[in-house]
């Protein structure tokens, strides 16, 4: 087998090559904006129905929704098995989803531990702030808009929520979701392009 010498200029097209191969790989982070989207949409909503129509069925349902948060952690398990058997390479957009849901997590966690006497109202305010936070970010870094003006949408719905009762604080922290989570992670999916 014959060597061959490359050129500084064939190696770096090589370079260059591989570099915008990677970069074109899909990460699966819309199957997670989805799942944890419509689960927390659905959370809050039950919330909301809750407390607007109060009736002993939806109180057994407001009672139970947090078992959709084990059934959300089911899917991302299963989603990530999925995802380490198709992904050969691991994108470095997928390290910015990553370490920013990581960052989120623990901030919730942070406030959930500091306001815990108010943690309904604070559980409203934080998911619309951090997710906002985290998702204008994100779409900044991977130039994804969706995820922009979500982000910037949780973000401002958090000054509506101050103002109003609690059962109208769940519905805008489940509109909010929505559009910061839900929404973009159809848009992602629908792209052929690596968001």
């Amino acid at each position: 087998m014959a060597s061959q010498n490359l050129s500084s200029e064939e190696s770096i097209s090589i370079i260059e090559n591989s570099l915008k191969q990677t970069s074109k790989q899909k990460t699966g982070a819309s199957n997670y904006y989805i799942i944890w989207g419509l689960i927390l949409f659905v959370y809050f909503l039950v919330q909301f129905l809750n407390l607007h129509f109060k009736t002993t069925t939806t109180s057994w349902i407001a009672n139970n929704s947090t078992l959709l948060f084990p059934l959300g952690g089911l899917l991302s398990f299963l989603q990530s098995r999925k995802d380490d058997k198709t992904e050969v390479v691991i994108p470095l957009i997928e390290k910015v989803y990553t370490y920013g849901w990581i960052a989120a997590s623990i901030g919730l966690a942070v406030l959930s531990f500091a306001y815990f006497e108010n943690f309904i109202e604070m559980l409203c305010f934080g998911v619309l702030l951090i997710f906002g936070l985290v998702n204008f970010i994100i779409g900044g870094v991977v130039g994804f808009k969706p995820l922009i003006v979500g982000g910037v949408l949780s973000m401002l719905l958090c000054l509506l929520s101050v103002y109003c009762d609690l059962e109208y604080k769940f519905l805008i922290t489940a509109i909010g979701v929505v559009f910061s989570c839900a929404i973009p992670g159809v848009m992602m999916k629908s792209r052929k392009n690596n968001v």
